[in-house]
């Protein structure tokens, strides 16, 4: 009853606090008429996925025909609003498109925000990767009178790190060298900048390292000539051998520099030092050549060098023990010399490698049967090492079958 009452009672004055209520609002809303804000808004990604690359955010179009309710005091400037795309669910892959949601909002709580174009837009994520590509200098063109001479770089290749559709087009980092009018020689840090097949700039690439330092030469008297090559032998071999010959290949190369260089030169061109020390045989190798400043060998950055080695023959005569072989244990033999004298032929190098106290003369007696017979002296001796004389060839073996040993007594009874 008392809920009744309260519902009920003073009912008419009830009514008329509510039309007042209402009039109120209606007025509010006359006074803060919806207008419309003649500007554009850029849009800003906010959660984009790590590891990914937004394709083209300069295409994306800006937020505009805003309309909004404000009171009439408030003024109304492109700082009033700000519009973002949330990226954390968009798919990363260049090959697909993803529709998200523009949100616009106002740090100012008087403007009530009514409606905006456009209320979603299309965006592209790539995977972002990362591939080495060759440094290629590209060096100005000199002075009238002057050349280009040698050319150096701190690097050869940087990691291009971008989207994979724009890395995937990248062919090398250029940097391009200015000349001096002057002629002065090049020699500084030069930045680097990714370029297509075509020629063309790719850009939101990252290169890693992004310069590089460009050393040219610059000349006045730049010729080229064809010189010698002088191979540089360091050490000595090994006891018993000496070099016999050197070969080189090519004989002789192309080298361009400066007038002064190359007549420092003399008509030839060192290698780098080669190392025969200890060998004890032929030594070929790939060698770099001794270039000095100022000059270079566009076409042969090595050389083919074979040393050749030999050691001089000589002899050594020994004196060795002879051995029969296949004896039987029935049989006895007597041999007509216990030794041989074996004059032996070789480098001497082998020869004195070679132990002598291995060697022994063996006289094959396997198949004797008792008698007397002269047999052959075999000496087996290494590769490399030749018997050039041998004392006695032959011997006398005397082969008997020794008596049966004397019955033992019977003991007595």
């Amino acid at each position: 009853m008392r809920l009744v009452r309260f519902l009920f009672g003073n009912w008419a004055l009830k009514i008329g606090a509510l039309l007042l209520a209402i009039i109120l609002y209606v007025g509010m809303v006359a006074l803060q008429s919806t207008q419309q804000w003649p500007g554009q808004i850029a849009i800003t990604p906010v959660n984009q996925p790590l590891a990914s690359f937004l394709i083209k955010p300069e295409t994306m179009p800006t937020v505009r025909d805003i309309r909004y309710i404000a009171p009439a005091d408030v003024s109304v400037t492109k700082d009033s609003f700000s519009a973002t795309i949330d990226l954390k669910d968009a798919k990363v892959d260049a090959g697909q498109t993803t529709l998200v949601s523009v949100q616009l909002t106002s740090d100012d709580k008087r403007i009530q925000i009514i409606d905006y174009q456009p209320q979603q837009v299309s965006v592209t994520l790539d995977r972002i990767v990362t591939k080495p590509i060759p440094v290629k200098v590209v060096a100005g063109t000199p002075p009238t009178g002057l050349s280009l001479g040698p050319q150096t770089q701190s690097i050869t290749s940087v990691d291009a790190t971008g989207a994979s559709t724009l890395v995937a087009g990248i062919v090398e980092a250029e940097a391009s060298v200015p000349i001096d009018a002057s002629g002065l020689d090049v020699n500084k840090e030069v930045p680097l900048v990714p370029v297509n097949a075509n020629g063309d700039t790719v850009e939101n690439i990252t290169l890693d390292p992004a310069t590089v330092q460009v050393t040219i030469q610059i000349g006045s008297q730049l010729r080229t000539e064809t010189v010698a090559v002088a191979p540089v032998i360091r050490g000595s071999p090994a006891a018993g051998y000496y070099v016999t010959s050197i070969d080189v290949s090519p004989l002789v190369i192309s080298v361009s520099g400066e007038a002064d260089a190359l007549a420092a030169l003399n008509g030839a061109v060192s290698t780098q030092p080669i190392s025969i020390a200890g060998a004890t045989g032929d030594i070929s190798v790939k060698i770099a050549l001794n270039l000095p400043a100022g000059v270079e060998a566009p076409d042969a950055s090595t050389v083919t060098v074979v040393v050749h080695m030999s050691s001089p023959a000589t002899t050594r005569t020994v004196t060795i023990g002879i051995v029969p072989d296949g004896a039987r244990s029935d049989r006895m033999y007597a041999l007509s010399t216990s030794s041989v004298t074996v004059t032996l032929g070789g480098a001497a190098a082998a020869l004195n490698a070679f132990d002598t106290s291995t060697l022994v003369g063996i006289v094959s007696v396997g198949t004797l049967a008792p008698g007397t017979y002269t047999v052959q002296i075999s000496v087996s001796v290494p590769s490399g090492i030749k018997i050039v004389a041998q004392n006695p060839l032959k011997i006398t073996v005397t082969v008997t079958v020794p008596p049966s040993p004397e019955p033992s007594p019977s003991p007595s009874p």
